[in-house]
């Protein structure tokens, strides 16, 4: 199928040899054994953070990787999975932005993810970095950033609602 799948992190350089672009799937963090949706990716990192795939549970209660530094437990932000996608080229030069290397979006999609929606799309329109987001919801959103739109697509099947933002 000429898919990669996503349960964490991606670097693309260049394109395939055929010369389209790499497609990427992103894991359903809600069922491990299905992805909700494909990306086509030249020179970008693609990295993924959710609380699905290390945590524990005890009595009753589910515990994740991902803390949120201001109580010391594990972050309830209402996202499930924020996957952060940034070209190699979108670093500058003058200011040593780190943007588009994998240890960026590393960071960028952890802390987003402790952030939670408002915060981490507010954090994107601000510029500061040149970055595209996919962030899925716990209440069954997947919002795609405007400059992912064109290389986004559902899978079929899905049962989330997908919308861009801007």
């Amino acid at each position: 199928s000429g898919i990669i799948s996503l349960g964490g992190n991606v670097q693309a350089l260049g394109l395939k040899s055929d010369g389209s672009r790499w497609r990427v799937a992103g894991q359903d963090p809600e069922n491990s054994e299905e992805n909700f949706a494909v990306i086509e990716i030249k020179d970008e990192a693609v990295i993924t953070s959710g609380g699905y795939q290390r945590y524990f549970e005890e009595d009753g209660a589910t515990y994740h990787h991902i803390i949120d530094p201001a109580t010391g437990y594990p972050a309830e932000s209402g996202l499930l999975q924020v996957t952060v996608v940034a070209g190699a080229d979108a670093a500058r030069e003058d200011d040593g932005n780190p943007a588009g290397t994998g240890t960026m979006c590393d960071a960028f999609s952890t802390a987003l993810f402790v952030m939670g929606e408002e915060k981490a799309l507010d954090f994107w329109r601000s510029g500061a970095y040149e970055f595209d987001l996919i962030l899925v919801t716990d209440d069954g959103r997947v919002l795609v950033t405007d400059g992912l739109a064109d290389r986004f697509t559902p899978m079929d099947g899905s049962e989330y609602s997908y919308e861009t933002v801007s």
